[in-house]
């Protein structure tokens, strides 16, 4: 049994993973990604240990000189989780990613560990001291240890068939076959199936969410397959087709990174092979990765991705990808903030903590300022900014003693060069793209079976307490207490999973029942919180809109409180809610969330002002390039009196992004504020030049030339809107009002009848009509 767990849950993880998703969650990929890698790595890992210490009565496990530097990376990875700027982000993975998580890293190296100590070159029936064969795991005696239950051909193979089912299933979504089955449905009993809604999406594929993560896989797949040729005896028609395929799809999605993946790696591989002479009895094979570079060189410079229209009648979006030159910055300038940084980075999985802190103000040039990245252009730029100098150090470390120990037994084990060339690959595109679940699984999937490649330089550590049944007590405690640690964590991973269902599935009448439901079965994701106060946030405006006599100043009050508590902690009756704030006190997203919270409420909550003025304080301190943020901070500097800290805040919004219109905007309201009418006009005036179609700047504008006395250019702006937005019921008021101050006392009345039509029983409007009629 322990055998057969072990087997399958590690063959099942090389072939699931790359295809594994599902739509019950809120992101389909990464998330449920996890925790399938989760749940296999950790029940093969404990079946390992209960083998080991039930049935062989003995601890054993492979060294090879390569263990040291991964233990060390892991090491180096936990110290940065503790001392992290954001924990939970550290531990769990960035909400939305995931896959940079500790706890993903951990399993990813306890994968390494079952790779590397129960797979072998070959597969092999267990033997027993008669050297005859058996099967019965019970009948397993004392040579135990030379049985063999996975074989390094067996994987590959089963990691060749996933990526075969990558293909054809991403095929089937680019050409749309997907998105014309998306209305068929069949029953069985009670149950409906129907194609999930992100199956009928182009860009849809298994490994990523986007095209560009597939189209980087594809190169290091192809690059790998290419090895498989070359060491070949026979031509398996298989790999060909599956390299054409991919090759194909390279070309379609016509991704630059994917093509430096291919040409550096395998421009590497050749030189490493001439040098080495390795294939001199036949170089002629060497021809096959020479035309690829070429091709892929070729396609480097070739515009394809817009021939996509006109060939296949489509255009896939572009992933938007943080650049390699800002990565690289924000990485060095967060590795060097301070000497914790420089030791241990941000913490790992907490790159927009950086992102956000070291952002250069040429970003808001860009047209992707007002994204907010979580992660790198590049994984090794994100390593140093989130793991400081000593993660890159023991990353750079476990990767050059790879390739070192690589270099010395190319030559006795061909049948590792596809191997090599693959790590070659994944390490190229480590460079120029950042690492999801399946790029990261991929990278320890061929380190391990790289390791069990080598063979000489691996020995065996073996503990046996046989005579010795205290230790075997010990032991078995030990095995308690693991067995019981991970249905701890399968109990807590259950309970999340079915919050991000509860989270996904917040719509409509159910939004906030269900999103109540997400932040109770998981109190430690500020994400939910952020949206549950935002949508409380939504009821109280809704509530404030409606007649004086049909607010329920009950249910406002309980509204304002949960919107606060949620984002910044307190008590909901007898239970105290940790916020968002708590949770994650460096993140800017939840600062933001609560400025705006208390920026909406002031006018009716006491201290609200004081409050938001503070919260958008804190995320300045956390995202000082930002524009938004100190024009937001500016607003409620206006609104308590204070103008020379919102003329202040207003200078540095337009200081970092000299056409952020709000910030002008807000500028010239200023200067009205201060009784500066002719300085406000001419503000606005240069607005309403840039944007001309801005009806809020127009409409702006024309309440400025009105209070100015310039009421026949009032007259002509609030015309503008009128016949932009029809409907705009204050240009329609406002018109009303102009008209009738220059005695147009027909036009007036026609334009409060529109206000009263839009606006029915208004009293304002109707007493206006009253006087102008003279009734």
């Amino acid at each position: 049994m322990y055998n057969k767990v072990i087997k399958w849950s590690i063959y099942l993880l090389v072939f699931l993973l790359p295809l594994f998703f599902l739509p019950f969650s809120f992101e389909v990929f990464e998330f449920n990604k996890q925790h399938l890698l989760f749940l296999l790595v950790s029940l093969a890992f404990f079946f390992w240990l209960a083998k080991m210490v039930l049935v062989d009565k003995e601890i054993k496990f492979k060294k090879s000189p390569l263990e040291p530097f991964v233990l060390a990376f892991l090491f180096i990875a936990i110290l940065s989780a503790i001392f992290s700027v954001d924990k939970n982000s550290s531990i769990f993975g960035f909400y939305g990613r995931f896959s940079d998580g500790l706890i993903g890293l951990l399993s990813l190296v306890i994968f390494y560990f079952l790779i590397t100590n129960n797979v072998s070159l070959s597969e092999k029936p267990l033997i027993n001291t008669d050297k005859k064969p058996i099967n019965d795991d019970k009948k397993i005696g004392i040579n135990q240890s030379k049985s063999v239950l996975i074989s390094v051909s067996g994987l590959i193979k089963t990691f060749i068939l996933s990526v075969f089912f990558v293909i054809l299933l991403s095929y089937l979504s680019i050409f749309g076959v997907w998105a014309k089955l998306a209305n068929f449905q069949f029953s069985i009993s009670n149950f409906q199936f129907k194609l999930p809604a992100v199956m009928t999406q182009r860009t849809f594929n298994p490994v990523a969410g986007s095209m560009e993560g597939l189209a980087v896989f594809l190169a290091i797949f192809s690059v790998f397959l290419i090895g498989q040729i070359l060491v070949s005896k026979k031509r398996e028609v298989l790999n060909y087709l599956l390299l054409i395929a991919a090759l194909v799809f390279l070309v379609i999605i016509d991704f630059s990174a994917a093509w430096v993946v291919l040409i550096v790696s395998l421009v590497l591989f050749l030189g490493l092979v001439l040098w080495k002479r390795i294939f001199k009895e036949n170089v002629n094979k060497l021809l096959l990765p020479i035309l690829i570079v070429i091709l892929a060189g070729t396609f480097l410079f070739i515009d394809t991705y817009n021939l996509q229209s006109s060939v296949f009648n489509f255009q896939l979006p572009k992933e938007q990808i943080l650049d390699q030159g800002e990565s690289w910055q924000i990485a060095v300038k967060g590795a060097t903030e301070n000497v914790k940084s420089g030791f241990f980075g941000s913490g790992i999985g907490s790159f927009h903590y950086d992102f956000a802190k070291f952002r250069s103000v040429d970003f808001n040039k860009r047209p992707l300022w007002q994204i907010r990245f979580d992660r790198a252009g590049s994984y090794i730029a994100e390593i140093l900014g989130t793991m400081g100098f000593l993660g890159i150090l023991s990353y750079f470390l476990l990767v050059g003693m790879f390739l070192l120990i690589s270099y010395f037994f190319l030559e006795q084990h061909r049948s590792g060069i596809p191997l090599l060339m693959a790590f070659l690959a994944l390490l190229v595109g480590q460079f120029v793209y950042y690492q999801n679940t399946i790029l990261t699984f991929t990278f320890w999937l061929i380190l391990g079976l790289s390791v069990v490649n080598w063979q000489k330089p691996v020995s065996e550590k073996i503990i046996s307490f046989k005579n010795f049944p205290e230790l075997s007590l010990v032991f078995s405690v030990v095995l308690i207490v693991i067995g019981l640690l991970i249905l701890g964590v399968y109990f807590f991973a259950g309970k999340f999973y079915l919050a991000d269902i509860n989270y996904k599935n917040a719509t409509g009448e159910k939004r906030i029942k269900n999103l109540e439901k997400a932040v109770n079965l998981n109190p430690y994701q500020p994400q939910y919180k952020i949206v549950l106060a935002q949508v409380y946030l939504g009821e109280i405006s809704s509530e404030l809109q409606k007649p004086v006599d049909s607010k329920d100043r009950v249910l406002l009050s309980d509204y304002i409180q949960r919107a606060i508590t949620y984002g910044k902690g307190g008590r909901i009756g007898k239970n105290y809610i940790k916020g968002a704030t708590e949770l994650s006190p460096n993140r800017v997203a939840v600062w933001e969330t609560l400025g705006i919270i208390y920026r909406d409420i002031q006018g009716i909550a006491t201290g609200a002002l004081e409050w938001g003025i503070k919260s958008f304080e804190k995320a300045i301190a956390l995202d000082p390039a930002n524009p938004v943020l100190h024009t937001e901070l500016g607003k409620l500097y206006l609104i308590s009196g204070e103008l020379e800290k919102a003329s202040g805040e207003f200078i540095r919004a337009k200081e970092l992004k000299s056409d952020y219109i709000d910030a002008s905007f807000q500028m010239a309201l200023l200067n009205e504020r201060k009784n500066n009418l002719p300085e406000a006009v001419k503000e606005m005036e240069s607005l309403a030049s840039s944007y001309p179609f801005n009806v809020e700047v127009l409409f702006q504008l024309g309440r400025l030339y009105f209070n100015n006395n310039q009421v026949d250019e009032a007259i002509n702006r609030f015309e503008q809107i009128v016949a932009l937005m029809p409907n705009h019921s204050n240009a329609h008021y406002s018109l009303g009002v102009a008209y009738q101050k220059i005695g147009e006392r027909e036009k007036a009345i026609k334009e409060f009848e529109k206000v009263l039509e839009l606006n029915p029983g208004n009293p304002d409007v109707q007493q206006k009509l009253n006087e102008l009629r003279g009734e």
